[in-house]
C-alpha cells in the first residue's frame, strides 16, 4: 500500500503560476511641480564660508564669500 501512495504522488508535476503580462510602455512618472523661489532673505554659513542671498519681486543679489572666491551677483530686471 505505501509503494502505491509513493507512485500515485510521484505521478503529480506542479505547474508553475503564470507569469505575468509585460508592460510593453508604461507610463512615466508625474513631472514634478515647478518650485517658486518666495521673496525673502537666507543667510548661510558653513565652514568652508558665507552665503547671503536676497530676493525681492525679480529683484536677486547674492553674495559668496569662501577661502577660495568671493562673489557679488545682483540681478534686476
Amino acid at each position: 500500500m505505501a509503494f502505491a501512495l509513493f507512485t500515485s504522488c510521484k505521478d503529480k508535476k506542479e505547474t508553475p503560476p503564470p507569469t505575468p503580462p509585460t508592460v510593453e510602455d508604461p507610463a512615466p512618472p508625474p513631472a514634478p511641480e515647478p518650485v517658486a523661489e518666495e521673496d525673502g532673505t537666507s543667510v548661510s554659513i558653513s565652514e568652508d564660508g558665507v552665503s547671503v542671498k536676497n530676493k525681492n519681486g525679480d529683484n536677486e543679489s547674492n553674495v559668496t564669500i569662501t577661502d577660495d572666491k568671493k562673489e557679488v551677483n545682483i540681478k534686476t530686471d
